[in-house]
């Protein structure tokens, strides 16, 4: 959302060389307003921002009747066309939306896909198959064979656990460049107003998942999430400004200043996946890298005033 097409400017360094820096502020950052010049400003916090932001949105959408950028991008069909009204390559669409009682009938002609729900967050009930037979599939999550009856058994928990509609679509299977019989990782850009200070890499596997932040110049950094389940082997994409050009790019269109962009590194280039306004755990940060992001939050909020202006 920034007024025009000139590059980001530097809000801060890449995480890790602002932490070995000292995590100290620009001056202007910690400026008390003049009615309070006995105290210091209360701190810029990422934790605090995104609460407030959650508050808005329960507002809007509660007293106001209004569907928020947050709520609407919970739905993967607004997410999907929004994405492609704006030039983004999505994963293609394969059937649905249905009720999972109808998913055997459309896996019988598809050869591989991803089973979502259509309104659910935090790959609630994702399952990537390839089909093995008539009537079973293989989970690419755990690498394991199921009917179709155990396959609706494995999804149902989900939707009942998390309570999120009976409304399921399936799209197409995305594989990594190097490894085509898996699924690719996620990249989870946490970008602000065409600022990507932080990216999450997740892989998924049968022991679990594995975690690893990268700052801006793709430098491993410990943020304070994920203790005990991060891997700083795992490797870096193949094309990682790709990756940012991306991000950066769908960043600077967004009517919100901050959205995780999660997106996947595939055989024919980046893919964007979902939107995510309001991630989990953004509250676990440790306290130097909520300061981090809070002053990019800080910042972005800005621009998309300024540019509400023009």
């Amino acid at each position: 959302m920034r007024p025009d097409d000139t590059p980001p400017i530097e809000v801060l360094p890449p995480l890790h060389q602002w932490l070995r820096q000292g995590a100290r502020l620009p001056g202007w950052l910690n400026k008390p307003h003049m009615a309070r010049t006995d105290s210091i400003p209360f701190p810029a916090s990422f934790e605090a921002q995104l609460d407030n932001a959650v508050r808005q949105a329960q507002l809007s959408e509660k007293i106001l009747r209004h569907d928020p950028f947050s709520r609407l991008a919970r739905r993967r069909g607004w997410v999907a066309g929004w994405l492609e009204d704006h030039g983004h390559p999505t994963p293609a669409h394969l059937a649905g939306p249905v009720p999972l009682q109808e998913i055997p009938q459309h896996l019988a002609r598809l050869d591989a896909g991803v089973i979502k729900p259509v309104n659910a967050t935090n790959a609630w009930g994702v399952l990537p198959f390839r089909r093995l037979g008539a009537h079973s599939v293989r989970n690419l999550f755990d690498g394991k064979a199921y009917s179709f009856t155990g396959l609706l058994d494995l999804l149902h928990a989900p939707m009942q656990r998390f309570m999120f509609p009976n409304r399921w679509q399936i799209e197409e299977l995305l594989t990594p460049p190097d490894r085509p019989d898996q699924v690719p990782d996620d990249f989870k850009a946490y970008a602000f107003a065409g600022q990507v200070p932080l990216i999450l890499q997740v892989r998924r596997s049968a022991g679990g998942n594995r975690y690893k932040f990268y700052d801006s110049s793709w430098t491993a950094v410990d943020t304070g999430k994920y203790h005990g389940e991060t891997d700083n082997a795992l490797p870096r994409p193949a094309d990682p400004e790709a990756l940012l050009t991306l991000a950066r790019a769908i960043s600077g269109q967004l009517p919100a200043p901050f959205c995780r962009i999660d997106l996947f590194e595939t055989r024919r280039g980046p893919v964007v996946g979902e939107l995510t306004p309001e991630p989990g755990g953004y509250h676990k940060f440790d306290a130097e890298t909520d300061l981090y992001l809070g002053v990019f939050y800080d910042y972005a909020q800005a621009v998309l005033n300024l540019a509400q202006q023009h």
